[in-house]
């Protein structure tokens, strides 16, 4: 019988994300003969952090897996007794190995593995920067040197952290996210024709999506600022944006100001990206910058072809001109002009969308990911794979 070994994942706020929905389905799917998991969550006393229905919806996922989860919330940002609570934790639980995912989780839990002798793996999810007070940047490179190892979610990410620090090249792995095949599937054309209707959408017109928080990275900005454009093409296409975020009302004030306001729809965080997805004829993610992407590959699974930003892991998602379209950030006319390629050739729209499903099924399955980290749990715990 393989050993059970047991994984304290610690991450920081449980809150809508890429990153965090990643940490659900490990989670959810963790070999659980061979791992048993725990979670620990490190929130500020002193954040400023607001909960939004996005993240009491993933919140609720959380708690549904019955994994334990110890949430540590009593400290301020710079209170040593976030890492000593952790190590407590640690203690108690007689952990072998420790996951630290996300700020501040990848700090206080290294910090925690480090006190109680317990390899330690950081996953950095997004894409790390030189920059930030030198005291915080000094002790990231001190917990990097003696972190066990280092899983990155894309090849950019890998190629940036090893240009900012060279002695870790042989610490780091690149394991892609990954998503549940079997999760996504099109709606029925009954199905669309009623979610149309309930979105007010005619069945005529083209629908471009984008899914992703409202935030200034994730450069929705430049697609209200392209869809004038579109529009004036195509006025028979609406732009629906799916996720929370503090942009919102910022955007919506634009989309009015350049006289789009009844094309543009704000959908908020949704469970049902799925449907979206099987209505939506472009997807459309202009980031500035991205570590990875997954709402592309969930985009690539329901057929749909991407027009997307050339930045970071993204050009490891969309492979130009066979399933997607790249262009450069902050570049409205890039989008516009691309966006309209794809609505007005009917074959290439189904080609690329064809080719996507192809490309991600292939090599983004959500098992793959969690095979692979499960190795890395094993070697870290001084177990032969």
């Amino acid at each position: 019988m393989p050993p059970n070994i047991k994984v304290l994942i610690v991450m920081g706020p449980i809150a809508q994300g890429g990153a965090e929905w990643q940490i659900y389905h490990l989670l959810r799917l963790l070999d659980k003969d061979r791992f048993q998991p725990f979670l620990a969550s490190v929130r500020f006393a002193d954040s400023s952090l607001v909960i939004d229905d996005g993240d009491r919806l993933i919140r609720d996922e959380f708690y549904s897996l019955g994994v334990p989860i110890y949430e540590i919330s009593e400290y301020g940002r710079n209170d040593p007794s976030n890492a000593l609570a952790l190590a407590r934790i640690i203690r108690d639980l007689s952990v072998d190995v420790v996951h630290a995912n996300l700020y501040p989780g990848e700090t206080w839990g290294r910090l925690a593995a480090f006190l109680t002798g317990v390899p330690v793996i950081i996953h950095k999810r997004g894409m790390p920067f030189l920059t930030g007070k030198s005291t915080h940047v000094l002790v990231d490179w001190l917990l990097n040197l003696r972190t066990t190892r280092i899983i990155v979610p894309s090849n950019a990410v890998r190629d940036r952290l090893i240009g900012l620090e060279p002695l870790l090249k042989d610490k780091v792995n690149v394991i892609y996210s990954g998503v549940d095949l079997n999760s996504w599937k099109r709606a029925s054309s009954d199905e669309l024709i009623s979610f149309r209707r309930e979105l007010g959408i005619s069945e005529g017109e083209f629908v471009i999506t984008n899914v992703a928080r409202l935030r200034k990275i994730k450069g929705q900005e430049y697609l209200i600022r392209a869809a004038p454009k579109v529009i004036e093409q195509y006025p028979n296409t609406r732009f629906l944006f799916v996720g929370n975020g503090e942009l919102q009302q910022y955007l919506s004030d634009l989309a009015n100001s350049l006289g789009i306001g009844s094309r543009v729809l704000f959908l908020g965080a949704r469970k049902d990206i799925d449907r979206i997805l099987s209505l939506t004829d472009v997807f459309v993610f202009p980031s500035l910058q991205e570590s990875f992407g997954v709402a592309l590959v969930e985009a690539a699974l329901m057929g749909v072809p991407a027009v997307a930003t050339r930045v970071g892991g993204i050009t490891e998602i969309v492979i130009e001109g066979e399933t997607g379209l790249l262009v450069p950030p902050r570049d409205p006319e890039a989008l516009a002009s691309s966006v309209i390629r794809l609505l007005s050739e009917d074959s290439l729209r189904e080609h690329m969308g064809l080719k996507a499903k192809e490309w991600a099924a292939s090599r983004f399955d959500i098992k793959l990911t969690i095979g692979k980290l499960q190795e890395e749990y094993l070697k870290a715990a001084g177990v032969r794979c």
